[in-house]
């Protein structure tokens, strides 16, 4: 009787974990990092809250820069154009950078201003890392375009979505 109480138990478990499990190792995620997979803490209106709270600390954040997506750079992107695509990211990932330092030394560490305004604080943190994270991908989908468009096999020297 307790074996198979047991093995009920163990069925019942599996059945209600076993679905999620997988999903989040499939993916190359362990179990553990599945919860906080597109797990957005701010929602937009925060995000924008959050930018407009920072300026007076750090100014604006700059405009992210687009690129073109898969399709529109098939065959139609050169490697200069994607090599200024690329120093435009970087200048991009520096801005960000510089922000988000501005963040956690004049905004963050000021212990007498309110829970609101960090909240609001970290919310533009995200914003800004969501920005970089969307013109990383935007730069690597028309990298990808061009490495695959080129029928001589000359791919574009540098990774198209390098780690960060």
């Amino acid at each position: 009787m307790k074996h198979l109480r047991i093995i009920l138990i163990s069925t019942a478990f599996a059945a209600i974990a076993g679905p999620g499990i997988t999903e989040s190792v499939k993916d190359g995620y362990r179990p553990q990092n599945a919860a906080q997979r597109n797990y957005k803490a701010c929602k937009t209106e925060a995000i924008t809250q959050g930018l407009q709270t920072v300026t007076p600390f750090c100014g604006a954040l700059p405009a992210r820069p687009k690129f073109p997506s898969y399709e529109e750079a098939w065959n139609k992107t050169s490697k200069g154009e994607l090599d200024s695509y690329a120093q435009k990211l970087s200048r991009f990932e520096a801005d960000v950078s510089r922000y988000q330092i501005c963040i956690t030394n004049r905004v963050m560490a000021d212990g007498s201003l309110p829970t609101r305004t960090l909240d609001y604080a970290a919310c533009a943190d995200q914003g800004a890392v969501d920005q970089l994270a969307q013109s990383t991908e935007e730069w690597g989908m028309s990298c990808m375009a061009y490495n695959d468009s080129q029928a001589s096999g000359q791919a574009y020297p540098k990774s198209c979505f390098p780690a960060q």
